[in-house]
């Protein structure tokens, strides 16, 4: 994991593009020291509250449109005139999208897989986060992916108001095709350096990382940490009862009550918590995101238990 300072330039244009997006109403990050204090803009149902605190996740698809055109739109051909352009211009757009997503929904901490260093870098400066972040992995060849147009390489980030420390971080396997990493996240008082994870599992059709994965993540990373844990992350598993959260951890999973919202990517977005002292607000929340083929899924935990525990929820992992 690394550490990486953040470049300023073009702010203005992914600050202004982010204005406009968002209807012009937006939210002086920098000055919001713990965002779950206040309500939603735009989910009155959202909980909020002294001891509440709210997790993010989101797929962005930021590496281009030569290693994800189903995700990155381009309609130029690669080479040609104007490619880059308007490579630079979805670029654009989707981290417009991520510092949108912010203002509307103001997570304690967001989470990103398949990001690009440069863009979360500008990102983060923009709504007033820290940033930390692993390399994705080089799927066959091992080696970071890089994302076009000069965007650095991919990587997959958490962003959150303050670090305190470090957590486990690297490859599940020495090829290098998928990573991990933690970091010790404080937002208040009663949520004062507690661990954060991420990460991003490989697809079901390439042969048994996957399963490799997933047990290594719950048997050598989530269950050996120690105090408050929280992962959220892209698992590509969606099945009922596939996760890869430790016995005594509790989550969810974006799946949808209606049939018609479970689309083939429905359900892919877990969260986990260590369920000692943290308990669920919600039933979570599964919100549209723009410039991506990923929705988002943000979850509000608390240090004290609901009256109604947070309700029967269709998406626990177990279902």
């Amino acid at each position: 994991m690394r550490t990486h300072g953040i470049r300023r330039w073009l702010l203005g244009v992914t600050a202004a593009l982010a204005l406009i997006v968002s209807g012009g109403h937006a939210i002086a990050a920098a000055e919001t020291a713990t965002p779950a204090s206040q309500p939603s803009p735009t989910n009155p149902n959202q909980a909020y509250g002294p001891g509440i605190i709210t997790v993010k996740q989101t797929n962005m698809c930021m590496w281009g449109s030569l290693e994800t055109p189903f995700c990155f739109a381009n309609s130029v051909e690669p080479g040609t005139a104007g490619w880059e352009a308007a490579e630079r211009k979805t670029a654009e757009r989707k981290r417009a999208s991520l510092v949108v997503q912010y203002q509307r929904h103001l997570p304690d901490v967001l989470t990103v897989t398949e990001g690009c260093l440069g863009d979360l870098e500008i990102v983060a400066e923009t709504i007033g986060y820290q940033l930390r972040y692993q390399e994705t992995g080089g799927g066959t060849d091992g080696k970071a992916r890089e994302c076009t147009v000069d965007r650095g390489i991919g990587v997959n980030a958490i962003l959150a108001k303050k670090f305190t420390g470090d957590g486990p971080s690297g490859y599940f396997q020495e090829q290098g095709y998928r990573s991990y990493l933690c970091a010790r996240v404080s937002v208040n008082e009663q949520w004062n350096s507690f661990q954060v994870c991420t990460t991003h599992l490989s697809l079901s059709s390439q042969g048994d990382r996957q399963q490799i994965e997933c047990a290594f993540l719950r048997d050598s990373i989530l269950d050996k940490l120690s105090g408050d844990v929280i992962l959220a992350g892209d698992l590509n598993m969606k099945g009922r009862g596939q996760h890869c959260a430790p016995d005594d951890f509790n989550g969810l999973k974006n799946t949808e009550r209606k049939a018609e919202d479970n689309t083939a990517l429905s359900g892919l977005q877990h969260i986990y918590y260590s369920s000692t002292k943290i308990w669920r607000q919600s039933c979570a929340w599964s919100y549209a995101v723009s410039d991506t083929d990923h929705r988002s899924f943000l979850l509000e935990l608390g240090r004290s238990r609901p009256d109604d525990n947070g309700g029967p929820c269709w998406r626990g992992i177990a279902s």
